[in-house]
């Protein structure tokens, strides 16, 4: 169930830039911490609409880099939010970041060797 990032994928949706993907990457690392907050939150106070909205946001984001065990979490919390099925909702919210944890490494290291290659 382990999918890993598809830089091919990631590439094609910004045109072959690298540069662009790197924008995007930085991005996302400022942006998942809120994203992630706003699900948290949204569960927590039983709001569907917002829970819906973040985790439609962070799938979104993640859609550049191919299909994702990430990004299926991301649609499954966008369901519950959609269907006001929230039981699991804590539970996938922990798969979530237990799988973003596993990304971390390869987003930050595309960015670091982008950044290496143009200080080349």
């Amino acid at each position: 169930m382990d999918k890993k990032l598809d830089w091919n994928c990631a590439l094609d949706a910004v045109g072959g830039s690298a540069e662009l993907l790197v924008e995007l990457v930085t991005i996302f690392f400022e942006e998942y911490p809120k994203l992630i907050d706003g699900i948290r939150s949204s569960i927590e106070s039983h709001d569907l609409v917002e829970l819906r909205r973040f985790a439609h946001t962070l799938k979104g984001c993640l859609r550049y880099f191919g299909p994702t065990h990430a990004s299926d979490l991301s649609f499954e919390l966008e369901a519950m939010g959609r269907d006001g099925q929230i039981e699991r909702a804590t539970e996938v919210l922990s798969d979530l970041q237990i799988e973003m944890e596993t990304l971390f490494p390869e987003l930050k290291a595309f960015v670091a060797s982008q950044s290496s290659d143009s200080d080349a």
